[in-house]
């Protein structure tokens, strides 16, 4: 475009709220049944995943005390049901809260920003037909949502959560989970009344994508920072890293700021990968820098899609997690079953507990030769070493070979059963629309969700742009 030929941008803000304001048409009725189509999938492979769940997994959980193990709770049909949750964390004024704000492309209730530390709590944003806040005890037994455990860190960790309802196109789709700024100073950490890193290790587990952000002026990962970094490595895959306030630095300083992130990130992740960095400025002001204009649109575009198709891959992201469940419930089961069998049966108890406690490490060996698990189905072992020392092994209950061939069961039948009732390549034309109802076929790995062209930031019009979110609140006889 000329604009484009004299180096001249319009620098107006595009939020992905405002893909709900435009005309689309991509959202005919066709496109609206097609997303009934994806719900209606979802919500049977949710059905039967809570069955498999209940019959398979549940019963060998409450045998060998999972719960207690992993410090993870049963899990509860509505967190089966709920929408893709994404959480947003970083040290504070990094600008979670304005991102969030500028997603949504509004403001929500008990929205606090600020350069001090300002959010000083978790605050959950759900879809609703009016706007009001929820105190964190009531949150925690609503009926429809998933978060009543966190019943388990108290009421000076539920005194400190709370809900922000409101109409959004955005949140009918997804849940978004603001957390604390993450302090470097420890007196401001233990003074929290409650384990931070334990309720984002909850979240995480729980969460479909994890936004790490990251200040272009404050790179410092102080030590808290550094603990959750930590408890992201078993997520790694739903994690996403954003260098935000990109616009507020030159081109050459961003090139030093990137590599200096990237470094910092290498010191801490410990992984051969490299993690992809997403450089943007999310929030309402014009950028500063307008010679990365075009830069950190297409950044900011590939990360709302990852957003944006989270409703699709959810079902996907169940499955998984329910299978990686399955083969840690099954490893634990072999532990306990092992260590009930070493015990003697009537003296030296204690002592034969603190020596098998004390060769921990031999004794994982053991197991994974003699049952033939992988070593990435063991748990942690400190943590499960300092677990084992407040419990009784004479109390721990024996194998039973009738909850292992079911565990088995389930992942060599029922979950690859399920997985049948996917879409795949080597359907017929006729099963793919019986799998899919009014989706169109003509490319089946296609995304359901469409996904905006336009950018107004440029100052150019497009009005082929898509809401990926589906109906805006305006149209309240589509929307509710």
């Amino acid at each position: 475009s000329p604009a484009e030929q004299t180096g001249t941008y319009c620098t107006k803000r595009l939020t992905m709220a405002d893909w709900t304001n435009e005309p689309s048409t991509g959202l005919s009725n066709g496109s609206a049944s097609s997303s009934n189509d994806v719900a209606d999938r979802t919500a049977m492979i949710a059905a039967r995943l809570k069955s498999i769940y209940k019959k398979s997994v549940l019963p060998v959980e409450k045998r060998h005390r999972y719960d207690y193990f992993y410090e993870s709770p049963f899990l509860t049909d509505v967190e089966f049901d709920a929408k893709p949750q994404v959480m947003l964390i970083g040290q504070y004024s990094v600008g979670k809260t304005s991102f969030i704000r500028y997603l949504l492309g509004r403001d929500f209730p008990g929205q606090r920003i600020g350069p001090e530390p300002t959010t000083d709590r978790f605050t959950v944003l759900i879809n609703g037909p009016e706007e009001r806040t929820i105190p964190g005890n009531a949150l925690s037994v609503h009926p429809d949502l998933p978060f009543r455990g966190l019943e388990r860190f108290g009421v000076s960790f539920l005194s400190r959560f709370e809900g922000s309802q409101l109409p959004s196109s955005v949140l009918k789709s997804v849940t978004l989970v603001d957390t604390p700024g993450i302090l470097s100073g420890e007196k401001q950490r233990v003074n929290r009344g409650y384990d931070f890193t334990k309720v984002v290790s909850w979240f995480a587990d729980r969460a479909d994508l994890i936004i790490l952000l990251f200040d272009a002026h404050k790179l410092d990962i102080s030590d808290e920072l550094k603990n959750v970094i930590e408890l992201m490595k078993p997520h790694a895959d739903k994690v996403r890293v954003v260098l935000n306030k990109a616009d507020s630095v030159s081109t050459q300083q961003l090139m030093r700021v990137y590599g200096s992130l990237m470094w910092s990130l290498g010191k801490v992740m410990m992984t051969p990968e490299v993690c992809r960095v997403y450089m943007g400025s999310f929030w309402g002001a014009p950028l500063q820098n307008t010679d990365q204009a075009r830069l950190l649109t297409q950044e900011k575009m590939d990360l709302f899609n990852d957003i944006a198709k989270l409703p699709e891959n959810a079902v996907m992201r169940r499955i998984n997690e329910l299978v990686k469940r399955v083969r840690k419930v099954k490893t634990l089961a072999y532990i306990i079953g092992y260590l009930k069998t070493q015990m003697p049966a009537l003296m030296g108890k204690e002592k034969k507990q603190q020596k098998l406690i004390n060769d921990l490490p031999n004794v994982f060996r053991t197991i994974l030769k003699k049952y033939n698990l992988a070593p990435g189905d063991f748990p942690d072992i400190t943590k499960f070493s300092s677990k084992l020392k407040e419990v009784q092994f004479s109390e721990f209950k024996s194998i039973s070979e009738k909850h292992l061939e079911e565990l088995e069961l389930c992942l060599t039948r029922d979950v690859p059963k399920l997985m049948e009732a996917l879409p795949s390549e080597k359907d017929t034309p006729e099963l793919l629309r019986q799998k899919m109802g009014s989706v169109a076929i003509s490319n089946p790995n296609s995304m359901n969700v469409p996904v905006p062209s336009r950018s107004d930031k440029f100052g150019k019009k497009n009005n082929n742009a898509a809401n990926p979110f589906g109906y805006s609140a305006d149209d309240e006889d589509q929307y509710w």
